[in-house]
């Protein structure tokens, strides 16, 4: 995006807000490199979409608490829409290293259940812009935004395979923790938004959830994954019955003969 003039605001130094977001009758002013200018409206932003949904948060409000001009947000992020990207990319990249690092010491039930709380934690803490991003709020479903919760998620199964030090994790297994993410999502949504469960009944529904698929559903799925050649050949034997009716091929069940 082509970059703009500052607007005057910033040339002679934005306002500096007083603790609590509030600026004072007689704002006093200083010059703040670029980048630090740049971090202050971020930080505003992202509380500010964490506490309201996104259609009641103003790039005026914004403004207003950050202590600067509104141009100035216009200057450094453009839309209220690709700031509001951005603020959901840095919950995306903080959330992602949440978890801990892998700990020989401890079991897998108990790594189950840090990473479980840990995700609680994050998701308590940035409800409102989370479920935001995940129902592309106020703008419909926008597909950048789409893209950054599906990166996301990658992220995060590639985080949960290494803190569950989980040997040579297959396509299956990453299928069923992407799977394990929407319940994740389901969870805490009837905890955050709809009340009907509390944070411990939500915590043990993703503890043992994520166990169950770790150790017995992911196993069970790919001990039933059959050799594409096998497969072939199986159904190869199937036609040649089919159309000759010369009685069971070697190595068919007799109830799954074809008829003449």
């Amino acid at each position: 995006m082509e970059r703009r003039a500052a607007p005057r605001g910033e040339a002679a130094g934005a306002a500096t807000p007083r603790p609590g977001g509030t600026r004072g009758p007689k704002a006093r002013y200083q010059r703040l490199p670029r980048d630090e200018r740049r971090d202050q409206i971020l930080d505003v932003a992202r509380r500010m979409f964490t506490e309201l949904p996104y259609a009641e948060v103003a790039t005026a409000a914004i403004a207003r608490e950050a202590g600067v001009q509104r141009g100035l947000i216009h200057y450094y992020f453009g839309t209220k829409r690709e700031l509001f990207l951005k603020v959901v990319q840095g919950l995306t990249a903080t959330a992602a290293v949440q978890a801990p690092p892998p700990d020989e010491r401890m079991t897998l039930p108990e790594t189950v259940e840090l990473c479980v709380n840990l995700f609680l934690d994050t998701a308590e803490r940035n409800a409102t812009t989370w479920f935001a991003a995940l129902d592309a709020e106020g703008f419909g479903q926008d597909p950048e935004l789409l893209d950054i919760v599906n990166r996301f998620r990658d992220r995060t199964v590639e985080h949960m395979l290494a803190v569950l030090r989980l040997p040579a994790p297959t396509e299956t297994l990453r299928a069923v923790l992407r799977i394990y993410s929407g319940l994740a999502d389901a969870a805490t949504r009837q905890w955050l938004q709809e009340r009907t469960l509390d944070r411990a009944q939500v915590q043990t529904l993703l503890t043992r959830s994520l166990l169950s698929m770790v150790t017995d559903i992911a196993p069970a799925l790919e001990a039933r994954e059959e050799p594409a050649g096998e497969r072939l050949e199986a159904g190869d034997r199937l036609l040649h019955a089919a159309a000759h009716g010369n009685g069971e091929p070697d190595g068919l069940p007799a109830d799954a003969r074809a008829e003449p």
